[in-house]
C-alpha cells in the first residue's frame, strides 16, 4: 500500500505542478481516470481546466488520446463526432469518420 499511496501522491503532484489551488481537481481527475468515469470540467477561461486535461494525457502513456475543442453555440456535430462519410451516403449508409475526434479520445 506504502508504494501504491506513493505512485498516485506522485501523479497528484505532477498535475498540479505549478498551478495555483487546484489540488482537489487534480484528485477528482486522477480518480475519474483509475475508475474509468467522467468527468466535466466548467469554469471561466484561465483556469487550468485544459492544462490539468493534457496533463492527464502525458501520465496515460502513449495510448492516451486527447481531443479538445472550444464549443460555442454556433458549433455543429461534425466538430465533435466528425464529418458524415459521402462515399457511405452514397450507399444509404450513415457513418462518420471518427478518427482524431470525440468518439476515439480517452481524454477530451
Amino acid at each position: 500500500p506504502a508504494e501504491l499511496t506513493a505512485k498516485i501522491q506522485a501523479a497528484v503532484d505532477a498535475l498540479e505542478k505549478g498551478l495555483v489551488e487546484r489540488g482537489e481537481e487534480a484528485r477528482v481527475l486522477l480518480l475519474a481516470a483509475v475508475c474509468a468515469e467522467h468527468v466535466l470540467m466548467l469554469g471561466p477561461p484561465g483556469t487550468a481546466k485544459s492544462a490539468l486535461a493534457r496533463r492527464l494525457v502525458r501520465l496515460g502513456g502513449e495510448d492516451a488520446v486527447f481531443f479538445e475543442r472550444l464549443v460555442t453555440r454556433f458549433s455543429v456535430p461534425e466538430e465533435l463526432f466528425g464529418p458524415l462519410s459521402l462515399r457511405a451516403l452514397e450507399r444509404d449508409e450513415y457513418i462518420r469518420q471518427t478518427k482524431g475526434y470525440l468518439p476515439e479520445a480517452t481524454v477530451a
